[in-house]
């Protein structure tokens, strides 16, 4: 059996989330693809590698393997993984191999768990792998579409125009998270006041959002990116990309767990096409499917 989950982008509220503040957050038209089949034993394929159940190798697939077994015991099965998302570029392509692998173990064991059951398993290995995590990758790479995390609240975007730079800086985010955490720990008033602010960035940017409003949208993407900077969540490389695309019109942030990563980008439609000449990257559509199954299969 053969399905797949979709990419995602952070529009607004990376980290604060972690912390039961608000975030906007959109599945996007890359795709991870997960294919199993039953066998005596297990096997795992992916560009990391071939593999058994391999904890530091395929943690994210080793994890759900484990976790589906606690639903329903399984005696082996392989699994085979493509993916059109860059790993560790803050796309969410952890959670969505997670809940590809989930989907893929439900229908070749005939598990029929529901959406809401794979998300509470891939919340788990979200758990098990990072150690803390607000579990809105596994949730969007689940369900798709738009949403106001944690209200998952849909939210229907307008006319926007997203690009996705890669910087080509891994971005690791158990340990951009444990970052996070500690200097919370050091510093817990002036970070959460920092959480609290990106906060109300976030909210603030559901009704332009959904209008499209190209503007109002800019300036928060440059303050929700000026808060991350302050959480040392940004790099230099980031840093200068950030104001190279500013210089052709187009206001960008981190998307994702930062340290690396990608980059997203908003703006009118040709400062868009000039910094996608100048930079290369993506133009993504917002809103993607979330979990299905795929026909085909090759495992």
């Amino acid at each position: 059996m053969k399905a797949s989950a979709p990419a995602k982008i952070i529009l607004f509220g990376e980290h604060a989330v972690v912390y039961k503040r608000h975030a906007v957050v959109t599945a996007i038209n890359l795709r991870c693809y997960a294919e199993a089949k039953k066998s005596d034993e297990i096997r795992i394929y992916s560009p990391l590698g071939v593999t058994g159940l391999d904890f530091k190798v395929h943690p994210y697939v080793s994890y759900a393997i484990k976790r589906f077994s606690e639903v329903k015991p399984i005696d082996g099965v392989k699994i085979r993984i493509e993916s059109d998302i860059p790993i560790a570029s803050g796309l969410g392509s952890s959670s969505a191999v997670t809940v590809a692998v989930l989907k893929a173990l439900d229908g070749e064991f005939d598990a029929g768990l529901s959406k809401d059951e794979i998300f509470e398993l891939a919340r788990k290995v979200e758990l098990d792998v990072q150690g803390i995590g607000s579990g809105t990758d596994p949730f969007v790479a689940t369900f798709g579409g738009t949403w106001l995390i944690p209200d998952r609240k849909p939210i229907k975007i307008g006319n926007v125009k997203l690009l996705v730079i890669n910087t080509g800086e891994s971005s690791i985010t158990a340990d951009m998270v444990r970052k996070v955490a500690e200097l919370r720990g050091r510093y817990p008033k002036i970070v959460d006041g920092i959480f609290d602010t990106i906060d109300v960035i976030a909210l603030e940017s559901v009704e332009p959002l959904e209008k499209g409003d190209i503007k109002t949208l800019s300036e928060l993407f440059f303050l929700n990116q000026c808060m991350l900077k302050a959480i040392g969540v940004s790099s230099k490389r980031i840093d200068e990309l950030v104001d190279r695309l500013a210089e052709l019109g187009v206001s960008a942030k981190i998307t994702g767990a930062g340290g690396g990563g990608c980059v997203i980008g908003i703006g009118d439609d040709k400062s868009i096409e000039r910094a996608k000449s100048v930079f290369g990257g993506i133009l993504v559509e917002a809103g993607a499917e979330g979990v299905r199954f795929e026909n085909e299969s090759k495992v």
